[in-house]
């Protein structure tokens, strides 16, 4: 679903179709909840936190989609095209990622308010996975994506007060009732 009911929408946690552990990182930060919600909600963002390991290569007409190249070591490349599928204004932001024809995951950022910080955790659950992808996480791409996931937030806080300079965060305060 696009547009307005977008907001409206539930964020699966996943089925638990798969044998495959979620992979999530979590930190404590100095920016407000609204204003981390703010960054995230706006995916043209997010060509400015993956660094070389994920990189946000090109995004959909609706500003909701896009494609990203995970690039991990020894070459490995993989295309994931990702589209935000639920928005709880200071809350959430999260979606669907889908490396080929065969592995989809949610991938998931939870902000919880800490008075003037918020503490961040980016998640993915695998949904539906590959024999390629889940071959990949058994050899050691379940840590390498955990240290990234680490890594992404570590990196926001600069990654927000830089953008905060250039005015393109927006701060989203909730209304009563929105995102439940």
């Amino acid at each position: 679903m696009r547009g307005p009911g977008l907001r409206a929408m539930r964020c699966p946690a996943g089925p638990g179709m798969t044998a495959v552990p979620p992979v999530t990182s979590g930190m404590l930060m100095d920016v407000p909840a609204e204003t981390v919600y703010g960054f995230l909600s706006r995916l043209p963002n997010h060509r400015s936190m993956g660094g070389r390991r994920f990189r946000l290569e090109s995004l959909a007409e609706d500003r909701l989609g896009a494609k990203i190249v995970i690039r991990g070591p020894l070459g490995i490349r993989r295309t994931v095209e990702t589209t935000i599928t639920c928005l709880h204004p200071a809350r959430g932001v999260g979606g669907t990622a889908a490396i080929g024809r065969r592995t989809v995951a949610h991938v998931h950022w939870t902000i919880d308010a800490a008075g003037e910080r918020s503490r961040v955790a980016l998640t993915a659950t695998v949904l539906r996975i590959g024999a390629l992808d889940r071959l990949l996480l058994a050899a050691g791409g379940r840590r390498w994506l955990a240290r990234s996931f680490h890594r992404v937030l570590t990196l926001l806080p600069g990654t927000i007060g830089a953008a905060a300079q250039h005015g393109t965060v927006p701060v989203i305060a909730p209304s009563a009732g929105q995102g439940d």
